[in-house]
């Protein structure tokens, strides 16, 4: 500031205070404030049109009742579920001669996702050709004996001697079926052998490369199915007492805030978790869209102790407006909404707790509550320029 501009202040401010009392030229009537009242814009307070209400679907719903449990929240992660998950193994060495599925892949249980040619496996086969073919012959010779023995001819000890051969052959004809099942086959011809999906669901690892020489226990697959996953949440030491299997349990995911999931508590673990003294809870829930991807980090809050009937509003219904909670309710004059601002609590499905600043019965926007937010927010940046 110059020093003009200073003295001008300051003789301003003299101006003022002599007019104060009478001083500083004439003075004018003594006028009472509240002869001629000043009302001030309220910041907080929309109006809209009815056009513009109808347009944009604007709906107003009564603040009511509900019943919400106090709830004990863990951070969560989405975890595969063991039983659903299947690695898949030739069982015996070979090479690979096709690959027929990629990762990302969607199987049915008995599909071929590879071809494995194996000298080993084309042994195995062999040999049971071999003890079918020797079984036929025992049983023959033994067919031969026994009508000799019959007729007088034959000797008991060639008799006993065919029978024995016999029961060797079916011994070793069990042993070459058996090695073939240990490997998942019935039969077939060849050192070719499928390697087929035990499971139905999406391959999330593939090992197997076309021409690769792989052995018995390699995991050239792995299947998921995902239609249904475990959500485990890690409960600290202060909330273990209160938690209970069969627990309403409530899943809101980090990458989707707005979405939540429901169930139940069906496992609580036995033991702490030394490193980071927090008890396992988990939960088992559906997911035939596949949006529940495991390897998401969220938060799991789970009902404990009796309901209590408590004020709520749907969650859309509350906004952030410098950095406060506020629900939109009717207006002193028509076609007007006001930001009345709030303290929220728990929240069940769609509902959110009001704890303070709305009663039930109360009228609260509960569509088009971000779309008023909106214009108040435009408007005060309009007043700032």
């Amino acid at each position: 500031m110059t020093r003009r501009m200073r003295c001008l202040a300051l003789t301003a401010a003299i101006c003022t205070t002599l007019a104060m009392s009478g001083g500083c030229g004439d003075s004018a009537p003594e006028t009472q404030a509240e002869d001629s009242p000043q009302t001030e814009p309220t910041r907080d307070v929309v109006v809209l049109s009815p056009e513009a209400i109808s347009r944009n679907g604007i709906q107003l719903a009564q603040a009511t009742n509900h019943p919400i449990s106090d709830l004990v929240e863990a951070p969560a992660e989405v975890q595969l579920d063991p039983d659903r998950v299947a690695h898949v193994s030739p069982l015996v060495p070979g090479q690979l001669r096709r690959v027929d599925f990629s990762i990302g892949a969607q199987v049915q249980r008995g599909q071929q996702l590879a071809v494995l040619r194996s000298v080993e496996l084309g042994q195995a086969r062999a040999e049971q050709r071999r003890a079918r073919a020797m079984l036929e012959v025992a049983e023959a010779n033994f067919a031969r004996q026994q009508r000799l023995r019959s007729d007088g001819i034959s000797s008991q000890r060639s008799f006993l001697e065919a029978q024995l051969r016999r029961a060797e052959a079916v011994a070793q004809r069990d042993a070459a079926r058996a090695r073939l099942l240990v490997f998942g086959l019935h039969g077939g011809r060849g050192p070719d052998m499928p390697i087929v999906a035990p499971i139905g669901g999406t391959i999330i690892e593939r090992h197997a490369t076309q021409g690769e020489n792989v052995a018995a226990d390699d995991v050239l697959f792995v299947i998921a199915d995902t239609a249904k996953v475990w959500v485990v949440g890690r409960a600290y030491e202060r909330d273990m007492p209160k938690l209970r299997l069969g627990a309403h349990a409530r899943l809101t995911l980090q990458s989707q805030p707005e979405r939540s999931w429901e169930g139940t508590v069906s496992f609580l673990a036995p033991v702490v978790d030394e490193t980071t003294r927090t008890l396992a809870v988990r939960t088992e829930l559906d997911n035939d869209d596949g949006t529940l991807r495991p390897g998401l980090f969220g938060r799991l809050q789970i009902s404990v102790g009796e309901p209590q009937l408590v004020v709520t509003v749907p969650q859309v219904a509350v906004q952030q407006l410098r950095g406060d909670a506020v629900v939109f309710v009717p207006g002193d004059e028509a076609n007007s909404f006001r930001a009345q601002r709030v303290t929220t609590g728990r929240r069940t499905g769609e509902l959110v707790e009001i704890r303070s600043g709305l009663e039930a019965g109360s009228q609260v926007v509960v569509a088009g509550a971000f779309l008023l937010k909106s214009q108040l927010m435009t408007s005060e940046f309009g007043e700032e320029e």
